[in-house]
């Protein structure tokens, strides 16, 4: 990608934005849903602690179920610290910010400053093989399958240790953000481990255990489904759509996140809002004519895997 891939995207944007005001002059960008976001993030915090406490009481029996659960909402509560990214969660900063400082981003280990920072590049260099810091490095295998390549990156120890510590894992952070991280761990932890040592190591060892596998697995899959195997040169050139696929969906891509072109193409529409957004822009010769919509996640030609094996990219 160079700048005039840049200038490429930026033009998509514009393209599509233009055509929705042409076909609806009162269209609006949505805003942000405060309680809608507080009562996700809610939900989320909620599932995470009634499947420790579903361990604690049943045993370890029940930890197969706990870390596939709990992998599940950090995905989920990671996909809503991108919408915090964008400033999504509130029409108002301060309150965005609070509830990714608060809730988001330090037990997932990040920074939202950092977060914020990296992601804007992202956005700004899509595809850019220097600049893009989400990038992954495309690999082929000789006669190789969609699962080649997700193994390859899976087995990625930068890309493990990246799911296991979060921004811990680079040396970006300053003193303050890295304090910010383990200060909130002690807040939260220190009385729940005065309260109960049991559920608290409990939780700790389900909650790192799930990074390790299911939220692991999950996100480096998810970030595949977004640009892996497309030729860099635009946002549609260079991005998937995925609409909701009902449970799967929910496993893969929790609170939305599948409708990544659409995101690309509109990052400050709230995540709650992007399936209708979609279905409008389906409307849109401009759209509906370039946009990679994937019907499917492993099976068949649009799949989202599509490009992942020998011939890709």
């Amino acid at each position: 990608m160079n700048l005039n891939d840049a200038s490429s995207s930026n033009a998509d944007r514009i393209l599509i934005k233009q055509a929705m005001l042409n076909r609806d002059p009162a269209w609006r960008l949505p805003r942000p849903q405060t309680w809608r976001v507080i009562t996700d993030i809610t939900v989320d915090w909620m599932v995470i602690a009634l499947s420790v406490w579903a361990t604690y009481r049943i045993g370890w029996a029940a930890s197969v179920f706990a870390l596939v659960v709990i992998g599940n909402r950090q995905r989920a509560l990671g996909n809503l610290l991108h919408e915090a990214g964008h400033g999504n969660l509130s029409a108002h900063r301060e309150t965005n910010d609070a509830l990714a400082h608060f809730l988001l981003a330090p037990p997932l280990l990040n920074s939202l400053s950092v977060y914020r920072e990296q992601h804007a590049h992202h956005h700004a260099w899509l595809g850019h093989p220097e600049r893009d810091p989400d990038l992954l490095p495309q690999v082929v295998f000789e006669g190789g399958h969609w699962y080649h390549a997700y193994l390859y990156h899976l087995a990625t120890f930068s890309i493990f240790r990246g799911s296991i510590m979060g921004h811990l894992a680079v040396g970006n952070l300053t003193h303050c953000q890295r304090f910010a991280i383990f200060t909130w761990w002690i807040v939260v932890g220190l009385p729940i481990a005065k309260a109960n040592p049991h559920f608290a190591l409990m939780f700790c060892v389900l909650w790192f255990g799930a990074r390790a596998t299911v939220f692991h697995a999950i996100t480096t899959f998810r970030e595949m489904t977004d640009h892996y195997g497309l030729k860099p040169g635009g946002t549609f050139n260079f991005t998937r759509e995925i609409p909701d696929h009902g449970l799967l969906s929910v496993l893969l891509h929790p609170h939305h996140n599948g409708y990544h072109l659409t995101h690309h193409l509109f990052p400050t529409i709230p995540y709650h809002q992007l399936p209708r957004l979609h279905a409008r822009l389906m409307k849109l010769s401009d759209y509906k004519d370039r946009a990679l919509v994937c019907h499917g996640y492993l099976k068949g030609s649009s799949s989202s895997v599509a490009g992942w094996g020998a011939n890709h990219g």
